[in-house]
């Protein structure tokens, strides 16, 4: 699933309007639902499957292609690329820390390995098959049926070599869970890190640090080892990744950190949307990367964080109490629908393809079939209780569109 001059994150203009604007009061740490998290959570993974349909038509190599390619998608694809992954990330492990506080590091792990181990290897055995199976016949690899891929795919020799495809997502989730579970081990460190973090995150610090960090990691190991989405030797995604993981994990239940986010969410908009047009501008020119890509790379890190603060910032403003039926449905869809979706669009571009249809009827029949059939799904699941947790669900479904306990637990992530 998923890269010269002086570049500054904001003029001095900006600053000075932004340092004159009145800081809000932290509220009351009360910890109460986040709907804020839920809302983003369940956006990202919607725009997860919109780029997703979007590589069919992209000028790159994917699981499956149409006969119809775009190059300017190239460009349009980083709307969302450079910090959609990672605001998901960020967002998994401030829903760890939501659901952990009441319990022990023990219980966090015994819940985490309940959520998400039964889905994971139920969708390598059962759903990433017919995925690779109709790649390896559409690019010529393989002459067989799905059963005869199935039993070449989990044979002894090609053990090492078994493809995850989007289930590498719900695998570095697990294994992050446990470093944030250390953390549960020693509260005393946790509670160092956290003041840590507020104290160099406060004011415009919250804009500044982690973009630099984010910065030096583009610019030092991804020209080294990229990104392959394999755990052993992903290096990269793991610096980034498993940072922003145990940052959300660490600044959730900080309300200053979120108080300075609201704060700057708009010069974090302005530099976000700037950063954005330069970084289209930098990947469509061809001397784009000049200077060993070091102003890209700088571009790439501040459009990254700073979309990520803007989104915190505004959905922290504007949607943190915005719950209801519909958010509680989604909440509960997001997981499963995000299992079968790929599956269903590689099996939707195999049949649709020999059609021959227009690139614009095409993309929306693949849109309608990969969003619907997931969710019918998620319908079918949903509703069979055996099935339940190999999708992520509770064994037990809650009765639908019951309104959440004050002290309910936010988990945005749920088991993603």
């Amino acid at each position: 699933m998923t890269t010269g001059p002086d570049l500054r994150l904001q003029t001095p203009a900006v600053l000075q309007d932004s340092q004159t604007e009145a800081a809000p009061t932290p509220r009351p740490a009360t910890f109460a639902r986040r709907a804020d998290l839920d809302w983003i959570r369940v956006a990202a993974f919607g725009l997860l499957i919109l780029f997703h349909v979007a590589l069919v038509y992209a000028p790159w190599d994917w699981h499956m292609h149409s006969r119809h390619t775009f190059g300017w998608l190239a460009e349009a694809i980083l709307a969302t690329g450079p910090w959609r992954l990672t605001l998901l990330f960020l967002v998994s492990g401030a829903a760890l820390r939501f659901m952990s506080r009441r319990l022990t590091a023990g219980e966090t792990a015994r819940q985490r390995l309940t959520r998400l181990v039964p889905p994971f290897l139920f969708g390598v055995l059962f759903l990433v098959p017919p995925q690779s199976w109709l790649e390896a016949l559409d690019k010529g690899w393989w002459t067989g049926g799905l059963v005869g891929w199935w039993l070449h795919t989990f044979s002894p020799s090609q053990l090492l070599r078994i493809p995850l495809n989007h289930l590498w997502f719900v695998l570095y989730i697990g294994v992050y869970t446990f470093a944030a579970i250390a953390l549960l081990t020693r509260p005393a460190w946790l509670a160092r890190l956290e003041t840590l973090l507020e104290r160099h995150l406060a004011g415009w610090r919250v804009l500044v640090v982690p973009f630099t960090y984010l910065a030096v990691l583009r610019m030092t190991l991804f020209p080294i080892f990229g990104i392959t989405n394999q755990l052993p030797v992903d290096w990269y995604n793991h610096a980034v990744s498993l940072a922003v993981f145990l940052f959300g994990f660490a600044m959730a239940l900080r309300e200053q950190v979120w108080a300075d986010l609201e704060r700057w969410r708009k010069p974090a908009l302005a530099g976000a949307l700037v950063m954005l047009v330069a970084l289209m501008a930098l990947t469509a020119h061809p001397d784009g990367r000049f200077f060993f890509a070091i102003p890209k790379s700088l571009v790439y890190a501040a459009n990254q964080w700073l979309t990520i603060a803007a989104i915190l910032g505004y959905g922290s403003v504007w949607l943190r109490k915005a719950d209801g039926p519909a958010l509680r449905y989604l909440t509960d869809a997001v997981f499963p629908c995000y299992l079968v979706h790929q599956t269903l669009l590689v099996i939707a571009v195999y049949v649709v393809k020999p059609w021959n249809l227009a690139a614009l009827p095409e993309a929306a029949l693949l849109l309608t079939v990969t969003l619907g059939g997931s969710l019918v799904v998620y319908e079918i699941v949903r509703r069979t209780g055996p099935m339940r947790p190999l999708w992520g669900l509770k064994r037990h479904p809650r009765p639908p569109f019951a309104p959440a306990a004050p002290e309910t637990p936010a988990d945005p992530a749920r088991a993603a």
